[in-house]
C-alpha cells in the first residue's frame, strides 16, 4: 500500500488561507503568487485584503478575496472590489487618511472593512514604526 502526502509551504499557506476566510468573512482567498498566475486577473474579480504572515511564518504575503468570475460579476461589484483594493493598497503604503477617504465610497460591509477602517484610525492616532510593512502577524491558526 502506498501513502501519498503533500508537504510544503504552498500547501501549508493554502490551508491557512482557507481557515483565514473565517476571520475576513470571505469564501475564497488566494495568495499573491496565485494572483500573479497567468489569467487570474483577467478571469476573476479580486479584492486585495492585506498582507499577512500566517502562524509559524515571519514573512508576509498579500492576500486577495476572489469575488467571482469576471464574466458573471456585475460592473458595480467589480468597481467596488477595485475601490476596496485601492484603499487596502493605500493602507499598506501608509496613506491612512487616503484609505479612509476611499472607504467612504465603498458600498460593502463586513469584518475586513471594519478592521481596515479601525487600523487606519489607529495609525492616524499612533503612527506605526518606520520599519512597518503592513504585515498582520497571525499567532493562531484559523
Amino acid at each position: 500500500k502506498m501513502d501519498y502526502t503533500i508537504i510544503g509551504d504552498p500547501v501549508n499557506l493554502a490551508s491557512r488561507l482557507e481557515g483565514l476566510n473565517k476571520k475576513y468573512e470571505t469564501t475564497l482567498m488566494i495568495s499573491q503568487e496565485v494572483f500573479d498566475s497567468e489569467g487570474v486577473a483577467e478571469e476573476f474579480v479580486t479584492r486585495l485584503l492585506g498582507r499577512v504572515a500566517v502562524k509559524g511564518k515571519t514573512l508576509g504575503v498579500e492576500v486577495y478575496e476572489v469575488v467571482g468570475l469576471r464574466a458573471q460579476v456585475t460592473e458595480e461589484v467589480a468597481d467596488s472590489a477595485v475601490l476596496y483594493s485601492k484603499a487596502a493598497r493605500a493602507f499598506l503604503e501608509r496613506r491612512f487618511e487616503h484609505s479612509l477617504e476611499l472607504l467612504k465610497g465603498y458600498p460593502g460591509t463586513g469584518l475586513a472593512l471594519t478592521d481596515l477602517r479601525m487600523a487606519c484610525q489607529h495609525y492616524l492616532q499612533k503612527p506605526p514604526p518606520e520599519n512597518w510593512d503592513g504585515v498582520e502577524v497571525l499567532h493562531e491558526k484559523f
